[in-house]
């Protein structure tokens, strides 16, 4: 979606290695790597060109080498262990159509609908694609499988929260000279986060909904109330990314959408939440 790559370099390197073994084993010559150019420079980018390189450096050699060029020789075994809590981390992102197109696309900007009915997005006239290629109303295509996806996005952001940890320490035992660079990556973090966040909010929102519509008269003010709680926990994950995206402009931007996740629209964002709460919720107790 709209971050300039995925920090897990032991997963990109899980990646090399399977692609240069498809070319060893079955004449693999070419691929579509991405629909558009990656973030460059960064570490993923330099560990891709040094995978596909003779004489060949291995990745634990190589991600180990960038670790101490970004965050100097105290930090960078830190930065490593960062990474490679991410790298674990990422093996439980579970990829679906609804959230490509969805909130993983926007990420912390993505809304909480009320009404079943898609609301138009706000993007820049003169994007590619701008919002076309995003769905505001959340609708899972197997709804018997929303709770693993729930569980696995929560052990996924429980790991990353580890490796933000670590990230934490490599930003503080880098030389002072460093340390404006090493923030971008501890930024990236957070706001990575921020989306696995979103993600597992617009889920629970669904299952909400879904039972809200299922609830007796005797049930519906608990579903309302834990609506409004989970909607103000939202708003909360949507302000803490705003000092993220405000510090990097990397962040919340993507090549064919121009930016989705900054600023403006995390601003609306929250106010598009704040009126399902105390306009759309209210509404429906008086009804």
């Amino acid at each position: 979606g709209v971050i300039p790559y995925e920090p897990v370099p032991f997963q990109w390197a899980r990646r090399h290695e399977a692609l240069l073994a498809a070319h060893r084993d079955w004449g693999l010559c070419g691929l579509m790597e991405s629909h558009h150019f990656a973030w460059w420079p960064s570490v993923v980018n330099e560990l891709a060109k040094w995978a596909y390189w003779r004489p060949h450096v291995s990745a634990e050699d190589m991600i180990e080498r960038l670790a101490r060029r970004e965050f100097g020789p105290e930090g960078g075994p830190f930065a490593v262990q960062a990474w490679r809590e991410w790298s674990e981390a990422i093996l439980d992102y579970v990829p679906t159509n609804e959230d490509q197109y969805g909130p993983f696309r926007v990420g912390p900007a993505y809304p909480l609908l009320f009404a079943d009915e898609e609301i138009g997005f706000p993007c820049a006239d003169y994007a590619h694609f701008g919002s076309r290629i995003l769905k505001t109303n959340y609708q899972p295509h197997d709804p018997s499988i929303v709770d693993g996806e729930i569980d696995c996005l929560t052990a996924l952001a429980s790991r990353w929260e580890q490796g933000m940890a670590a990230m934490d320490r490599a930003v503080e035992a880098a030389p002072e000279r460093k340390r404006v660079e090493c923030r971008r990556m501890q930024g990236l973090s957070g706001f990575v986060l921020c989306c696995v966040r979103t993600t597992i909010n617009v889920k629970r929102w669904w299952q909400l909904r879904q039972e809200l519509a299922a609830a007796d008269a005797g049930e519906v003010e608990d579903v309302l109330e834990r609506l409004a709680a989970l909607a103000e926990a939202e708003i909360d994950n949507t302000r803490a990314a705003l000092p993220l995206v405000e510090a990097d402009s990397r962040l919340g931007w993507e090549p064919s959408m121009e930016y989705m996740a900054d600023p403006a629209h995390l601003e609306w964002k929250i106010d598009q939440v704040r009126r399902v709460i105390d306009v759309e919720l209210a509404a429906y107790r008086r009804d």
